[in-house]
């Protein structure tokens, strides 16, 4: 029976969830405090503060935090499963993810994995492109091409393909209005993804190159365990191999749920999230039968308390044949690459699903009734005693929701209650607790 670790990309992480985790001195801080050199460097502040808290989610961040903040998480869970002697007989990460990977594999330094993340960001961001973005349709991949051949908008591409319903499209906005239209007329329910850019997309080319002329000189060497790439659909086992992935990080489509599949028919049943949340953990089922068991190292901050139980079990049921050192020590004899794009050939997207319209109905119950469904929909999605929801517990800093979990619940109270889908301009996940959560549905109920 092999086990997988997963690194999730972008909301990885969760504002003060590694506190309880992290001792002074420990090679975890080491970890943190290299990558906020790094983000000093590029004048994003220092990324521990916010992880280690006191925090919450009303804690200021840097836009650059959001990809550093995931991968400053991912590192310090792979180094305590390491120091348990957890089994990690396949790595795999999903979208920026994979960089994490990358370095738990040996590939790559810390400091330098770091700033590939902060160099492909600044890639992006001068790309020059009109507005573009993401779009998360709850339709199979394949008839998401078809949709989008019907739209004809060349910039459009399937991006990122997660389960048989959770799949992402990107290109440039005018394209994905156009989409969403085609989407509503057939009952497809779409939510726009927070990010501004067609990631996973032919369309930033120019932004790959710039990408790969930037960090062309970073170090690199052949993988020391095993490493599958999503993006590349395939192990990785030399150092041409992470060039090759490290070129195409930006255009190349995600193929997690053939990713899952392929891993599970090679004999893979455990599958470890190294995130904050349960972004990975959840498609497991949504892929794979019931013989394989999705394992979130680390759900919000309340949860944290419990990693070193479930570290303990880990090792215990799963234990490492191999012994390695810490991430920090990454052998010397790396080989120089030459980040290139020819031979890159840029297939499928990938997918991620959410929500869309609704229905009118009766008027909303009385507050305590309706705050105590809300608290049972949130419990049933996350498999917790509802007792642990309680009208201002933090959804996403202390139960540790993920952004999915979160827009299936919405759309689930939506549809119960008959509601309009709000305007683009609400922010779902700006309304953090249940009593938030029950306010937002009394003025979308006001409105109808």
């Amino acid at each position: 029976m092999k086990t997988v670790w997963m690194f999730p990309g972008p909301s990885g992480h969760v504002a003060g969830a590694l506190g309880q985790l992290v001792d002074p001195e420990s090679d975890q801080l080491s970890i943190l405090k290299t990558i906020d050199t790094v983000a000093d460097e590029y004048r994003w502040g220092p990324v521990s503060p916010l992880l280690l808290g006191p925090a919450d989610e009303t804690t200021e961040q840097h836009d650059g935090h959001l990809w550093l903040g995931f991968f400053a998480t991912s590192l310090v869970l792979s180094e305590l499963l390491i120091d348990a002697g957890v089994a990690g007989d396949v790595l795999i990460g999903h979208s920026g993810g994979e960089v994490s990977a990358l370095v738990v594999a040996g590939c790559m330094t810390v400091e330098d994995a770091a700033r590939v993340l902060c160099e492909r960001t600044l890639a992006v961001e001068g790309n020059g492109l009109p507005e573009s973005g993401m779009l998360a349709v709850a339709a199979p991949a394949r008839r998401l091409a078809m949709m989008c051949d019907v739209v004809d908008d060349s910039s459009l591409a399937v991006s990122v393909d997660n389960s048989p319903d959770q799949v992402v499209v990107t290109g440039l906005v005018s394209g994905l209005e156009r989409l969403e239209t085609v989407a509503a007329a057939l009952e497809i329910k779409t939510h726009r993804l927070r990010f501004a850019a067609a990631y996973h997309n032919p369309v930033l080319g120019g932004a790959a190159r710039r990408l790969a002329a930037r960090v062309g000189d970073v170090p690199v060497r052949s993988p020391q365990r095993r490493v599958y790439s999503p993006q590349l659909g395939r192990t990785l086992a030399t150092a041409d191999d992470a060039r090759e992935l490290l070129a195409g990080t930006l255009v190349l489509p995600v193929r997690f749920r053939e990713t899952l599949r392929t891993l599970y028919d090679d004999g893979a049943r455990v599958f470890v999230e190294c995130g904050a949340r349960q972004v990975l953990s959840e498609l497991v089922p949504h892929n794979l039968p019931a013989a394989a068991s999705a394992v979130p190292l680390l759900i919000g901050r309340a949860q944290a308390h419990a990693v070193p139980r479930l570290l303990k079990s880990l090792a215990a049921e799963h234990p490492a044949s191999w012994q390695t050192a810490s991430l920090l020590v990454v052998p010397a004899a790396l080989d120089n690459p030459q980040l290139s794009l020819d031979d890159l050939k840029p297939n499928a997207p990938d997918p991620v699903a959410v929500p869309g319209p609704a229905e009118a109905s009766d008027d909303l119950p009385a507050e305590p009734e309706l705050r105590d469904q809300i608290r049972h929909a949130y419990a049933d999605v996350l498999r917790f005693p509802v007792e642990m929801v309680e009208d201002d517990t933090e959804l996403e800093g202390e139960l540790g929701i993920s952004s999915l979990q979160r827009t299936n619940v919405f759309v689930r109270l939506l549809d119960t209650y008959g509601l309009p889908t709000p305007a683009e301009e609400v922010q779902v996940f700006t309304y953090r607790t249940v009593a938030d959560m029950a306010g937002l549905l009394r003025d979308l109920a006001a409105r109808r």
